[in-house]
């Protein structure tokens, strides 16, 4: 038998195709498994009540307690927001570290930029390591370990395609399909590597979705000043900011001003060359010219 291997080229073929399929099929339902275990693990370690940024964090990810910290310095007056949805500071210096890493990049910066630039910071780690050690947010290596797995699967595959192709070469057999799946699995081994290398958005685990339901359960409306939740007292805009996004912002304008998505921009008349602090909305009677903001109870030039 003269074939490369003892198998003819479209028999390999065949074969390949059904190996490139079966590891993706592999990969996918160990990356289900692990996830689901993750998330029911519950193995929550004693510690203080969580702070409504914690909340925030299991809520909706580092995104969200960026959210929450500019939501309360600007209902206490420490940031402002002008007409074109900017973020400035406007008060003192904030004690909370993560108020502090929001104030200190907030300089006429939109939300999604002050998100980019604090989603690294080392007050959003350490916000996330703490709840990583009182076992609130699912397994970080046990989703690398699958991830790891699955590259480990895919680079083999791309080994055994680059032997067959260069065998096939050195004998002058037609290699062109062959080429084409040996492409295909080098991509696939590239989005793997690229995935297992990017952590992604840590989620709950089993007692930090408790935590947070206790939190929902308890605030399912309005939050009202001074509720019990979860073993946190929730209340005033970055708790309902916490539990319910940027459009839970109590003040609706101040929400959209905030809202990182893309809005229209504030244009002529009175109201839209204002902007608002968070002690009160800026009436259409009265204007701050352009870019101008409302600090705390007037307007700023």
């Amino acid at each position: 038998m003269d074939d490369p291997w003892g198998i003819s080229g479209p028999d390999f073929v065949v074969l390949y195709i059904a190996l490139l399929g079966a590891v993706l099929l592999i990969r996918l339902l160990v990356a289900g498994v692990v996830a689901s275990r993750t998330l029911r693990a519950d193995h929550a370690q004693p510690g203080p009540p969580p702070t409504v940024y914690e909340l925030a964090f299991l809520a909706g990810g580092p995104d969200r307690a960026v959210d929450a910290a500019i939501a309360a310095l600007v209902e206490r007056g420490q940031l402002r927001v002008n007409s074109y949805r900017q973020i400035s500071k406007a008060g003192t210096r904030p004690v909370d570290p993560l108020e502090r890493a929001v104030a200190d990049v907030a300089k006429l910066k939109t939300t999604s930029t002050i998100r980019a630039k604090v989603r690294g910071s080392a007050a959003l780690r350490a916000l996330e390591d703490g709840l990583d050690r009182r076992g609130l947010l699912a397994s970080a290596t046990a989703k690398r370990r699958a991830r790891t797995f699955g590259l480990v699967l895919q680079l083999a595959v791309l080994a055994l395609g680059v032997a067959r192709l260069v065998n096939g070469i050195s004998l002058g057999r037609p290699v062109g399909i062959l080429v084409f799946l040996v492409i295909v699995a080098a991509v696939l081994a590239l989005v793997a590597a690229v995935r297992r290398s990017k952590p992604g958005i840590r989620r709950p685990s089993g007692a930090g979705n408790r935590l947070l339901g206790q939190a929902r359960a308890a605030a399912s409306g309005p939050v009202p000043a001074g509720m019990l939740a979860g073993g946190v007292l929730l209340g005033g805009a970055a708790a309902a900011v916490a539990l319910g996004g940027m459009a839970h912002y109590p003040d609706e304008e101040l929400s959209s001003a905030l809202m990182p998505t893309a809005g229209s921009a504030g244009g002529g008349g009175s109201s839209g060359g204002s902007s608002c602090s968070s002690s009160s909305s800026c009436s259409s009677s009265s204007s701050c010219g352009g870019g101008g903001g409302c600090g705390g109870g007037g307007c700023g030039g």
